[in-house]
């Protein structure tokens, strides 16, 4: 065997563990009240259970009346509703939480065009970054540290508009049925306008930023906005009727 061969096998050897080493998790679930699925990269789907691993790349799947509650390794908690699906397209965490690993490429399958991310940035305070899609049903979020160290890192992506934070606790919510015959709602569409496949939003802390291509809307502390399909945003009166009736709880509050 030639010096040069050796010297390749060699290399092989001392990369292999690292090659066959697991991802560290994005994050954990910490309550799972039904069913929760996540579809991994290569498309193969895990029923998942309290205390399960999650990683970047996969989506998240909460079924009828199960809620499903994930704490980030940054600190971050999200609480999806029934009939959720929710992409963690990229996450990368070097704030001194679970050693980080590089994303994974999202599951393109489940994209369903929302709009594209923003990439982070080249060069940032900590390298982080956690970039999310919401594909169908909501979630109540609070952020963690890579929102809070800088909120460039940080987007929620949806079928009609991105989300950015600024250091906050909020809700977003895609509508369906019950949502878009809403009476709060109605009170605000045009003639002949349906909320169905709308984003509602609200903030419980801080604000949080709504972008679509009509324009940008910074939302406060108990204000509800509407953003329909085409990008329109309108403000609520007051809170929906549909989220008075089956609120979403804090998710901080929801490891039992």
């Amino acid at each position: 065997m030639s010096a040069r061969l050796r010297g390749l096998l060699a290399v092989l050897l001392l990369c292999l563990p690292g090659l066959a080493a697991a991802a560290a998790p994005a994050a954990t679930v910490i309550l799972l009240t039904g069913r929760g699925t996540a579809t991994a990269t290569d498309g193969s789907i895990r029923a998942l259970a309290k205390g399960d691993a999650v990683y970047s790349g996969e989506v998240i799947a909460s079924g009828a009346s199960s809620y499903l509650d994930l704490k980030f390794s940054d600190g971050a908690f999200f609480l999806l509703r029934p009939n959720s699906r929710f992409e963690i397209s990229g996450y990368l965490d070097n704030t001194g939480g679970a050693p980080a690993a590089p994303p994974a490429p999202p599951v393109s399958a489940a994209a369903q065009n929302p709009p594209p991310l923003t990439p982070a940035p080249a060069a940032t305070s900590s390298g982080s970054h956690a970039f999310f899609r919401l594909l169908k049903g909501g979630f109540r979020t609070i952020s963690g540290l890579i929102g809070k160290i800088n909120h460039e890192e940080y987007q929620v992506a949806t079928p009609v508009a991105t989300i950015g934070i600024r250091g906050t606790d909020y809700l977003a919510v895609i509508c369906d049925e019950s949502c878009a015959t809403d009476p709060v709602l109605a009170e605000v569409l045009p003639p002949g306008v349906s909320a169905l496949g709308g984003l509602v939003t609200t903030v419980y802390a801080h604000s949080i930023v709504v972008n679509t291509p009509k324009g940008s809307f910074v939302l406060e502390v108990g204000q509800y906005l509407l953003t329909l399909p085409d990008g329109t945003s309108l403000l609520l009166p007051q809170e929906p009727h549909f989220l008075h009736v089956d609120p979403i709880p804090n998710p901080a509050n929801c490891a039992a």
